[in-house]
């Protein structure tokens, strides 16, 4: 059969088949309605549907016109762009064109990406037209502004994300007027970090059981709320300390070895101390009310040993690191040996300690059999 004018809607990636599990070539007018229907059924939101009915609408107007003999098919690739989708557009073009003997195509498109394909086209047939679909119902602006506001209007979502959002805006507008910009950019991206590494180490909910703790413990007027208070006050100047000791630090240096490595190195120097008083605050005062309410501490000794152990490593890696930066590689191995050496006696006495307090738990509980 010869014809002189065919219509192709081509589906680069093979929805036709990956959705509505039908196979192509299609051929014909009843044809294609059909699979635009199935297809819209499969996936009604598919930008296909509206080129294989543009493609229909195209073969209606040359019909009616009376331009010729005019046919109408739908092709596809694959799902997997690139070469292997456009040798499969090329043989189902070959074959189309082996039954139809089309003269010239006009191309129906959904967007640019199918039309990458125009040069397997024009390689096999002459191509007069290629007609492009806009979908006018869609309107990302308009659906973008919808979402946003339902999203505020979600209660879930509107106290979650706005408090934090508003309480930055207000210290950067604060800032502002202060002229203190700096500083508080300085304070509104180590929020951010903060609420990142919490939120990617799954820990997000870690700030606000703490303030719930500190209400608890505000309400039942124990020591515990002091110490929380006593920890963030230490939590902050630890912050300020740091950031003060690496700005000196990068202001003084003389070359440019290390990058940022070296600031932070410094940080960490400055605020480990008064991070890991920060740290054992809290849990102080919580064993200052097992004292006083009568509750042994057993596993408590450990974890305050640790968190000093830690704070020796910490703080002896960095000032390791800031010897060797000097040349100074004898001091640098010593204070990293006798930190790890002081870090693994004091955890082998908290871990001692606890052991002696849970035997001596033990001994009571047997007496009192």
């Amino acid at each position: 059969m010869r014809v002189s004018t065919l219509v192709i809607c081509v589906d680069r990636d093979n929805d036709i088949g990956e959705k509505a599990g039908l196979e192509t070539p299609i051929l014909g007018r009843e044809a294609s309605i059909a699979a635009a229907t199935r297809l819209g059924l499969a996936d009604s939101e598919d930008s296909d549907i509206n080129a294989i009915f543009e493609a229909i609408r195209v073969y209606d107007r040359l019909k009616s016109e009376n331009a010729g003999s005019v046919e109408i098919a739908l092709i596809a690739g694959d799902k997997n762009l690139g070469i292997v989708s456009d040798r499969k557009i090329g043989e189902e073009l070959d074959k189309v064109l082996s039954s139809l003997e089309a003269e010239s195509v006009i191309l129906v498109s959904d967007g640019a990406e199918d039309e990458c394909i125009i040069p397997v086209i024009q390689s096999r047939v002459k191509i007069d037209s290629v007609r492009r679909v806009i979908v006018r119902q869609s309107k990302p602006l308009e659906s973008t502004f919808y979402m946003m506001k339902k999203l505020i209007e979600e209660p879930e979502f509107s106290r979650t994300f706005l408090p934090p959002v508003g309480l930055l805006l207000v210290l950067l507008a604060i800032s502002l007027l202060l002229e203190l910009s700096g500083k508080a950019m300085g304070i509104i991206l180590g929020a951010i970090g903060i609420y990142a590494l919490l939120k990617g180490l799954g820990r997000e909910r870690l700030l606000w059981d703490l303030l719930e703790l500190i209400k608890q413990s505000l309400y039942s007027g124990r020591i515990s709320f002091v110490a929380y208070i006593c920890s963030i006050v230490l939590l902050l100047l630890g912050t300020f300390q740091g950031m003060v000791g690496s700005w000196d630090y990068y202001m003084k240096r003389d070359s440019e070895i290390g990058g940022i490595l070296l600031p932070v190195v410094v940080f960490v120097e400055y605020a480990i101390w008064w991070y890991v008083g920060a740290a054992l605050a809290p849990l102080t005062g919580k064993m200052l009310n097992m004292f006083i309410e009568g509750e042994r501490v057993i596993a408590h000794w450990a974890i305050m040993f640790s968190i000093i152990a830690s704070g020796i490593i910490l703080w002896g890696g960095s000032k390791s690191v800031l010897l060797l930066n000097e040349g100074n590689y004898p001091m640098a191995y010593q204070s990293l040996f006798f930190a790890f050496l002081g870090a693994i006696i004091i955890s082998l006495m908290g871990v001692k300690i606890s052991h002696y307090a849970k035997a001596e738990v033990s001994l009571k509980a047997q007496e009192s059999k």
